[in-house]
């Protein structure tokens, strides 16, 4: 990709792939954190990939470039004009606004997610844990993904969108199911597979299950204006009373956008998250006995805030957001002439921090292939050296939450459930739609009584 600014063509002077873009980009699906460490390892820190429907992308996994990317003023970059979660999110998402229009959105979907708002959700979020466990039998096998899908997608339905009744969350839970699955990696990396055959095809499947989602959504917003929100605290009442400062509201489609974002980063994102907090711990005893202790502590029953507190589940939670952030790589388009990692960036040019690489980067992290919850005891470290939410003026707007509900759900199941020890290393890392989760289905065995 060149671009001509002033008369001038600014183009990295670094080394390219010799491999087809599009073989490249089926390399990063099926193995992301593979990906990115071979490039690392055979052209240095930054380096360049070439993504479909993207063009080239200047990449770097060091701290400094994470500085430079999230400390910029928020004009100085925009997401990726033709952005590969677009199909699954929405256009109108908050993730993929820009500008003003994206500023004015955050401020207005900002509350719902922080202080006392969001903790009134902790009860709710230790409930549907427990309700899971309720149907777990000593000495069987518990297939983590699933278990924990159900857990945080009920809990999504209850706090974002106020769903209630068995028979109407069921139908929630299938579709939103079906619209994840549909969305597979080939569909995210390669835009060429985003076509219609008639009926047939992954496309069709995916805009198929997509549609389904959002009539629900429709129908729902629809029936809460009839009946009114008065009284209700899920976030989509929330959203539908929030008034920009010029008395305006979001319109419908603008609604059921937010809501696929809030659905898919809310849940997708910590399912797998907890999926690879419980491996890492069942493959370290002293660590899992470290967080025995502590939540043996805190009584039967700890309050979600009891949960929110506890150091060494935090700790436990930031390893292993660390090890495996969910989202491998933080990309950019600039807006105006930058530099990054000492290369000039013209506008339109895109540039991307790869987490994966930065949680991970010898002059921060030491011994990091190893699952050691203690190190975030030891110290504190910077948002250019642990990002696993993004930064600056873009950071996911349901961090907070996220790691909210994460902590209590890890403390919930491990306060109550015995697990047998993950026999064998931890699974390989694959890109799963726009998370990047364990190969296969991951299981523990309950220990038996």
């Amino acid at each position: 990709m060149s671009v001509v600014v002033s008369g001038a063509t600014s183009r990295w002077a670094l080394p390219r792939a010799r491999r087809p873009v599009v073989l490249a980009a089926l390399s990063m699906a099926i193995d992301p954190e593979g990906f990115f460490r071979r490039c690392l390892e055979r052209r240095g820190d930054p380096f360049v990939v070439s993504l479909p429907g993207v063009g080239e992308v200047l990449v770097s996994g060091h701290p400094e470039a994470a500085r430079e990317l999230f400390s910029a003023p928020p004009d100085t970059f925009e997401p990726l004009q033709s952005n590969p979660v677009e199909p699954l999110l929405g256009r109108q998402s908050l993730l993929l606004l820009s500008g003003e229009r994206h500023r004015r959105e955050r401020k207005l979907m900002t509350p719902p997610f922080h202080g006392d708002r969001m903790r009134a959700y902790g009860a709710i979020i230790r409930e549907r844990a427990a309700a899971e466990m309720e149907t777990w039998r000593p000495g069987e096998t518990v297939v983590l993904g699933r278990a924990m899908r159900r857990i945080t997608l009920d809990v999504i339905l209850r706090t974002v969108i106020g769903v209630e009744g068995e028979p109407r969350s069921h139908r929630f839970r299938v579709a939103v199911g079906a619209m994840l699955d549909a969305y597979t990696p080939l569909l995210l990396v390669l835009p060429a597979m985003r076509r219609s055959l008639g009926p047939f095809g992954p496309w069709a499947r995916f805009v198929r299950a997509r549609d389904a989602v959002c009539d629900l959504f429709t129908d729902e917003i629809r029936d809460r204006r009839r009946r009114g929100t008065a009284g209700r605290e899920d976030i989509l009442s929330l959203l539908m009373d929030a008034r920009y400062d010029d008395g305006g509201t979001l319109s419908e489609s603008e609604l059921i956008d937010e809501l696929r974002t809030l659905i898919v980063g809310g849940h997708d994102t910590t399912t797998t998250a907890l999926v690879w907090a419980l491996v890492h711990l069942h493959c370290a005893p002293a660590a899992l006995e470290a967080l025995r202790a502590e939540l043996g502590s805190l009584g039967p029953e700890p309050s979600g805030d009891a949960l929110d507190k506890a150091t060494y589940l935090g700790a436990v939670c930031n390893e292993a957001l660390r090890m495996h952030p969910v989202v491998p790589i933080v990309p950019r388009r600039a807006l105006r002439p930058i530099t990054f990692r000492g290369h000039s960036v013209a506008p339109g040019q895109s540039v991307a921090v790869a987490t994966t690489l930065l949680h991970h980067h010898p002059e921060v992290w030491s011994d990091a292939g190893r699952f050691a919850p203690e190190r975030f005891l030891e110290r504190k470290y910077t948002p250019f050296e642990y990002a696993p939410f993004g930064g600056g003026a873009r950071r996911c707007i349901g961090a907070a939450f996220g790691a909210y509900q994460m902590r209590i759900v890890l403390g919930t199941i491990l306060g109550r459930m015995r697990f047998e020890p993950h026999e064998g290393p931890a699974p390989r890392r694959v890109l799963m739609n726009i998370t990047m989760g364990p190969a296969g289905a991951v299981k523990l065995r309950l220990e038996k009584r």
